[in-house]
């Protein structure tokens, strides 16, 4: 038994031992190079060989790296031909993307590739990760502005020449993601005129005048720089549902109360919260949508929005913060018990900031000169337009006529989709303070969730872990229930909670990413052999 013991010991020694060993110069450059690039080092590669020489430290070196993903003015990358460059660029813009786990156009409710065939050439599904990486990259950027940028961000992408011709690679539609060209990039998207509403149906399809748009494209490619987006299309209508538009909503239109004409492109206020893709991706509700503040809100882009950019797990309130809430005579069963409501209370709220939006389309179908969908005498449909007019997926908002209903209602409300969007930020917060804040609309939930101390540790963590592979369990360490989970800490998780806290509190400071990232690489951590 004794000797077990002294295994045990010696082996406890020997592992306190290794934990504590530091990296050569050598070997922290190469940690870091692979880490930022997903490359191994070259062989005579110039930094490694001044951190060999004792010309400057593998820190420096590794900044030097990291810092080659600095983008231009314009959105290119500083060094638009360096391989290191757009290495580090695209390192972080895939990290970035597995924040996002609705970050395909399949994660849209109701989209139909056959239907909206076009689709996923005028949204890029990366675009929310593409919005976090333009704020670690971009000049002048900050980490807030993720949730504050009043525009949409474009990637800038190079296709491989090579790779193209010797796969010979053409122009097909609907597939023009596989190459950038000229001819597909001019390609139409088909509209209903506004003037056209009517009720009158041919061959299941609503016959109407249509009028052909313009619509500018993505670009597909490997990543080689992120700008704001300055595409913009004032397009004459929506359609509502899949097999028809504004004939059946046609009250909406005649009375003004829907925005069927406006700007394709443009975002909702909140930085990514309101973006198009980011809404279509995360909304969770098909066609016409109208919400009515019970039963039917977006409380799965509020869950989004709490799990992405603030690291939240539900429940994020205690039982004494909603007691408040419960109602039991509300026909809604979520309402009638504290359990529920612990959740909800924080969605529902966060949720009313998209009570004006709704899901359409372009038009449907393919017209022809006469406004009809293009068939021969026979009645077979003519297939030849369908290589020249697309359609996609649309998002727009109802006209917010009417004010807010007080309060969160325990009933259904009538015409809540045409009310001013105003909501609420309700959540314990990882410190323990009880956020509580009002908000007008998209654009201020935006800049409330980017106020906070969860917003900066969220980051920070995921920086962190993606840096060194440890994972820091971020909650509420005030919270009573929480008590047992505090009696399990050691010592190492304390002071990983401690380092977070810290880089937390420094980015929202500074506001740089590239600052948290040096700060990690120069930390105690990055340097042993096991980052302990």
């Amino acid at each position: 038994m004794n000797g077990i013991l002294l295994k045990i010991a010696v082996a406890t020694a020997f592992t306190s031992t290794a934990s504590a060993q530091d990296l050569t110069p050598q070997a922290f450059f190469n940690r870091c190079y692979v880490q930022l690039t997903g490359k191994p080092v070259p062989l005579n590669h110039a930094l490694m060989k001044k951190v060999i020489a004792g010309q400057t430290t593998a820190q420096s070196a590794c900044s030097e790296v990291l810092r080659k993903g600095l983008l231009a003015k314009s959105g290119a990358l500083n060094t638009p031909g360096d391989t290191e460059s757009k290495a580090v660029l695209n390192t972080f813009y895939t990290f970035h993307r597995t924040w996002f786990p609705t970050n395909n156009i399949n994660s849209i409710s109701g989209y139909s590739s056959g239907e909206q065939n076009g689709t996923a050439d005028l949204y890029d599904a990366s675009e929310p990760a593409l919005a976090v990486t333009y704020s670690v990259f971009g000049v002048g950027q900050k980490y807030s502005d993720v949730l504050n940028r009043t525009t949409g961000v474009h990637a800038m992408r190079s296709e491989d020449a090579a790779v193209a011709a010797r796969m010979k690679w053409v122009a097909s539609h609907p597939g023009r993601f596989i190459r950038n060209d000229a001819a597909q990039s001019t390609s139409m998207f088909s509209f209903r005129e506004p003037s056209s509403v009517n009720t009158t149906i041919s061959r299941n399809i609503n016959k109407h005048l249509s009028t052909k748009i313009k619509m500018p494209q993505i670009e597909v490619g490997t990543l080689i720089g992120i700008r704001p987006t300055t595409e913009s299309v004032m397009v004459p209508n929506i359609s509502l549902t899949p097999l028809g538009s504004a004939a059946t909503d046609k009250g909406s239109y005649a009375a003004g109360k829907l925005n069927y004409s406006y700007d394709f492109f443009k975002p909702f206020g909140g930085g990514v919260l309101g973006s198009p893709i980011y809404v279509l991706q995360n909304l969770g509700h098909g066609y016409n949508m109208k919400f009515n503040g019970q039963t039917k809100v977006a409380r799965r882009w509020s869950q989004a929005n709490m799990n992405t950019f603030l690291c939240a797990s539900l429940p994020a309130l205690r039982e004494a913060d909603v007691k408040s809430f419960v109602s039991t005579t509300s026909t809604a069963p979520f309402r009638n018990s504290t359990s529920c409501v612990m959740c909800h209370a924080t969605l529902d709220p966060m949720a009313y900031t998209a009570r004006n939006i709704t899901v359409g389309a372009t038009d449907i179908f393919l017209p022809n000169k006469d406004g009809d969908d293009t068939r021969d005498a026979a009645g077979k449909l003519i297939a030849a337009p369908l290589a020249y007019v697309r359609t996609a997926v649309a998002v727009t908002t109802y006209k917010p006529l009417n004010a807010s209903v007080s309060g969160w209602p325990t009933e259904p409300v009538t015409d809540f989709h045409l009310q001013k969007p105003t909501g609420r930020l309700f959540f314990r917060s990882f410190t323990g303070a009880l956020v509580d804040k009002s908000v007008a609309d998209m654009a201020g939930l935006g800049k409330a969730m980017s106020e906070t101390d969860d917003y900066y540790l969220c980051a920070a963590k995921r920086y962190f872990e993606f840096m060194t592979g440890i994972s820091v369990p971020l909650y509420d360490r005030t919270d009573p229930r929480n008590a047992d989970m505090n009696k399990s800490l050691t010592a190492n998780d304390i002071a990983d909670r401690n380092f977070i806290d810290d880089l937390a509190s420094k980015l929202r400071s500074t506001g740089s990413v590239i600052t948290l990232l040096e700060d990690i690489m120069a930390s105690d951590y990055y340097k042993k052999e096991n980052y302990r």
